[in-house]
């Protein structure tokens, strides 16, 4: 989890996608459990986004950065274009709304639902390229296909490889999760 979302933990990405392989359902409740006073108190939220057997993916996130992010005129294009429903003020109750949406259309889709990069903080415009290519021509791969300013992106993705380098470090000297998490 750590490797994984240390960007979001960080507060400098609005939110990240982990799959986890699941053992038994009891020990994945208590790991999430165990964490979840941390993580609330530490300003991130989850959502299972779609279970299967062995797997779970979640998605944790940041809701007052998430909100600002989906504000974006190009955002709201895009999920609109998908039947999500962006109007007025984006608080938890349509962030919550929106995300059940994200649920529905990862059921529907065969893989993923290309916006879903809106909701991990992918550039708009990186997002809608994306989708008008059928993610070829791009400039840059990282932790998403680059289509615009992809020196800006690269210095962004060093920063998120930074982040999740120093979380794994802290973690291997013996740091617990939640203090690392409580000292993002």
């Amino acid at each position: 989890m750590a490797y994984h979302c240390a960007p979001t933990i960080k507060g400098i990405k609005c939110s990240n996608m982990v799959a986890f392989k699941i053992s038994s359902q009891e020990s994945f409740s208590a790991f999430l459990q165990k964490h979840d006073k941390c993580l609330k108190c530490n300003g991130i939220k989850y959502i299972l986004l779609a279970r299967q057997k062995n797997h779970a993916l979640m998605l944790f996130y940041r809701p007052q950065i998430l909100a600002r992010l989906l504000r974006r005129p190009l955002a709201i294009e895009i999920l609109n274009s998908f039947g999500y429903t962006v109007k007025g003020e984006i608080g938890e109750d349509t962030i919550s709304s929106l995300l059940k949406r994200l649920k529905e259309r990862i059921t529907q889709c065969d893989g993923f639902p290309h916006e879903i990069g809106i909701f991990l903080g992918y550039p708009p415009a990186d997002v809608q390229a994306f989708i008008e290519n059928k993610g070829q021509n791009y400039l840059y791969s990282g932790f998403w296909k680059v289509y615009f300013n992809a020196t800006a992106q690269k210095h962004l993705f060093e920063c998120y490889n930074h982040c999740i380098h120093n979380m794994c470090a802290r973690l291997q000297a013996g740091e617990s999760l939640q203090e690392v998490i409580s000292a993002a």
